[in-house]
């Protein structure tokens, strides 16, 4: 998954570009950074299968598992509140993530048996500088530092990601994944 920092800098740009869909930014934010997090913020999420609807992570192929259909047909799901919408952000954010922008690194990532951890931690001061991050609930706790050199993934194509992806549109991508499950 990409780190709390990426999550937070999506939702921050999100925010900024569609000014008139969020009404309530903290909620959004908690949205956001939720599947990561157990339901009170105090520690990272110990199921993620369940948080994220589908298998944790990847199949060991590149080929990311993440069920946003399920999440969008889950009673509990109200798109209506900024923090379903944050939530859904994350999913779509993980997934794209991993399967459109970044699979590339991910199957490196695999071939080496190893994980992003490390360079989130070397770019995460610098994506916090860059979009003004400050730590709701302080999650700062999860957020480690590095001063190093990534071995898989470049600050500027994060920084790309994060100012292409967050021009995503919920309500497209919502009847999008919507489709999917009725063809499945």
């Amino acid at each position: 998954m990409p780190g709390f920092t990426i999550h937070l800098a999506v939702a921050k740009k999100y925010v900024e570009k569609h000014k008139n869909e969020i009404k309530n930014e903290i909620e959004f934010y908690k949205g956001t950074i939720r599947p990561d997090t157990n339901e009170d913020f105090t520690d990272i999420c110990k199921n993620k299968v369940k948080t994220h609807y589908g298998i944790m992570g990847n199949n060991n192929d590149g080929n990311f598992d993440c069920h946003i259909e399920k999440f969008l047909i889950d009673s509990n799901t109200d798109l209506k509140k900024d923090f379903y919408k944050g939530y859904l952000l994350h999913l779509l954010t993980d997934y794209y993530f991993y399967t459109k922008y970044f699979n590339k690194e991910l199957l490196d990532v695999i071939k080496n048996n190893d994980k992003f951890y490390y360079d989130y931690d070397c770019i995460n001061k610098d994506l916090e500088d860059k979009y003004k991050i400050t730590y709701i609930i302080n999650i700062n706790k999860f957020v480690a530092y590095n001063v190093g050199v990534p071995k898989y993934l470049k600050l500027d194509k994060i920084i790309n990601f994060i100012e292409d992806f967050s021009n995503i549109n919920l309500k497209d991508e919502i009847k999008k994944w919507q489709q999917l499950n009725l063809h499945n």
